[in-house]
C-alpha cells in the first residue's frame, strides 16, 4: 500500500506537508467517527447494526445502502491483516445462511446498541427506506474491511475475491493528519468490488392490513386457531399495556416499543419465542420451563442458559399446550414482573 501524504497550499503556491496523526489518536476516534457518519464509508448508508452477534463473534458495524443491499463492515484499529478477511467472511457466510424473515428478526433484536438506531420490526423499516423491497433485495451482501492501513497479503487477497469470485468485497483505509489544531482525515479505496452485475427484482412491500390478513390466513391453515388465541390472550392478560403487530411468520409482542416475545402457527402447533433481551431479565426463570417444554433455539443446538445471544423457541401442539400452560403463565408473568422493576 502506497504511503499516503497531504499538503496544504497557501495562497502564493507554497505547500505545507502535514503530519500524520499519531495512529494511536486515529484509532480512538475511527469508530466513532464512522458510526456518526456512515457516509464516509458509504453514500447514503443506513447503519442498523453494531457489534451484532453472528456464529464466528460480534461483527463491527451492519448497515444497509441506497440499493437496500446489506452490508457487513469489519474494522481494524491498526493495520488489515489476512485473519481480518477470513472474519469478514465467517460473519457475512453467518449472515447469508439464515432467511430473510430470520436474518430480519435478527437484525431488529440486536439493533440500538452503541449509538445505532433501535429498528421494531426491520421487514418494516426496510420496505419505508427502500421504495417498499421485499428483504430478497438484502442480497448478495457486501463486505466491507475498514482500517488504518493493510499489509500487502490483505490486499492481494481482497483483490483477488473481487476479482474472481462473485464476492462484493471492498478495502478501505483511513489516514489522520494534523492541520491548525484539528484532525483531518483522508479515505483511500485500496481495493473497490465491481459494480453489482445483475439487477435485483423489486416488489411491493405489504402493508399492515395485508400482514394481518397473511398471518390470519397462515393460522387458520395451522388448524391452531384455539390454541393460538389462547396464546394471545395468556400476553394480554400478563404484559399490560402490550402492543402487538403482525410480521410474515406471527405475531409480533413489545412492551414500550421494545420486541419481547413472538408466537408463531405452524401446521399442527404453535411456537413461542422469547428474543435475548427477555432471557436476560429473569434467567432463572427459565431454568425449570426448558425442562418440561420441548424447545428449539436460534442459532440451533445452543445452551439457551449459557449463551446469552440465543432465542428460546418454545414449540407444542394443543395437547401440549394445556398440559403446559400453567407453566407459561407462570414465566410470561415473571418475565413481565422482572421488566416493570427492572
Amino acid at each position: 500500500m502506497d504511503e499516503v501524504k497531504i499538503w496544504a497550499l497557501d495562497g502564493d503556491s507554497k505547500v505545507t506537508p502535514l503530519a500524520s496523526k499519531d495512529q494511536t489518536d486515529t484509532e480512538s476516534l475511527l469508530e466513532e467517527t464512522l458510526v456518526r457518519n456512515p457516509d464516509l464509508l458509504i453514500p447514503g448508508l443506513r447503519l442498523v447494526g453494531r457489534q451484532t452477534p453472528t456464529d464466528g463473534g460480534p461483527l463491527d458495524l451492519l448497515g444497509v445502502d441506497e440499493d437496500g443491499r446489506l452490508v457487513v463492515f469489519e474494522l481494524k484499529r491498526g493495520t488489515l491483516s489476512r485473519d481480518a478477511v477470513a472474519q469478514i467472511i465467517d460473519y457475512a457466510s453467518d449472515l447469508d445462511a439464515r432467511t430473510d424473515v430470520a436474518l430480519a428478526e435478527h437484525i431488529a433484536t440486536n439493533s440500538g446498541m452503541g449509538g445505532i438506531e433501535t429498528i421494531e420490526d426491520f421487514e418494516e423499516w426496510y420496505g419505508e427506506n427502500t421504495d417498499g423491497r421485499g428483504l430478497d433485495s438484502l442480497r448478495p451482501l457486501r463486505l466491507f474491511l475498514i482500517g488504518l492501513g493493510a499489509d500487502e497479503r490483505t490486499e492481494r487477497m481482497v483483490r483477488f475475491l473481487a476479482a474472481n469470485t462473485s464476492m462484493d468485497i471492498s478495502l478501505l483505509t483511513f489516514h489522520g493528519f494534523a492541520y491548525d489544531g484539528k484532525t483531518l482525515l483522508a479515505r483511500q479505496v485500496e481495493v473497490q468490488a465491481d459494480e453489482d452485475p445483475a439487477p435485483r427484482r423489486r416488489r411491493r412491500y405489504p402493508n399492515m392490513e395485508e400482514k394481518r390478513a397473511k398471518l390470519k390466513e397462515k393460522i387458520e391453515n395451522s388448524g391452531m386457531s384455539k390454541t393460538f388465541s389462547a396464546v394471545e390472550e395468556m400476553f394480554e392478560a400478563n404484559w399490560p399495556g402490550l402492543s402487538k403487530s403482525p410480521t410474515s411468520i406471527g405475531l409480533s409482542i413489545r412492551l414500550q416499543r421494545n420486541r419481547y416475545a413472538r408466537t408463531d402457527p405452524w401446521k399442527g402447533g404453535v411456537t413461542i419465542v422469547f428474543f435475548p433481551s427477555t432471557k436476560a431479565l429473569c434467567l432463572d426463570e427459565f431454568r425449570q420451563p426448558i425442562q418440561e417444554i420441548r424447545y428449539e433455539t436460534y442459532p440451533r443446538d445452543r445452551d439457551p442458559l449459557e449463551d446469552p445471544g440465543t432465542e428460546l423457541k418454545f414449540l407444542f401442539t394443543a395437547e401440549e399446550w394445556e398440559q403446559h400452560k400453567d407453566r407459561l403463565f407462570a414465566l410470561t408473568t415473571a418475565v413481565y414482573e422482572a421488566w416493570k422493576n427492572g
